[in-house]
């Protein structure tokens, strides 16, 4: 297998493929994991030891809710690629749905459609915000780079008079 080197414009490091996808499986992970509480309720386990929660279901969602960011940021340390943040933006859009109408037992149809949409428009919003901050940085660089021709210009036109 040929491991390619990725260099980051911005730390000049080299980043391993093999370590992007790598963080690209954690960021799906701490995605799913969110509904580990749903699988262990489907598979009828039971903890013993709750840590003091009610039942199982409610110490695994929080566990989960818990652990989750923490993968997230492993994740995204490993450089992972930016569109796997939709897996764990879907989750965690789709969870606030159920706890703001949590009349909702049953999911309805169009709820799906809701949760994508918002999701995109989430991902949409955030690219628009690191475009443009990309861009006014790029705009600082060549103004600096400007002021420093302006001046290395006007030292040599100084120069040249004082002889």
């Amino acid at each position: 297998m040929i491991k390619t080197l990725l260099k980051d414009p911005v730390t000049k490091e080299e980043t391993n493929t093999v370590t992007r996808i790598i963080g690209t499986i954690i960021l799906i992970l701490s995605g799913c994991i969110l509904y580990l509480d749903k699988i262990f309720l489907l598979l009828d386990v039971t903890l013993e030891n709750t840590h003091g929660w009610r039942d199982t279901e409610n110490f695994v969602w929080h566990l989960c809710q818990t652990i989750s960011p923490v993968l997230i940021m492993y994740g995204m340390y490993l450089r992972a690629y930016t569109l796997s943040l939709f897996v764990p933006l879907f989750c965690y859009v789709l969870q606030c749905f159920f706890v703001l109408d949590s009349s909702v037992t049953v999911d309805k149809g169009s709820t799906w459609v809701y949760v994508t949409g918002t999701s995109i428009a989430i991902m949409i919003i955030f690219m628009s915000i690191r475009w443009s901050l990309s861009r006014v940085g790029k705009v600082k660089k060549l103004e600096i780079e400007l002021m420093e021709e302006i001046i290395r210009a006007d030292n040599e036109i100084l120069g040249k008079k004082e002889e």
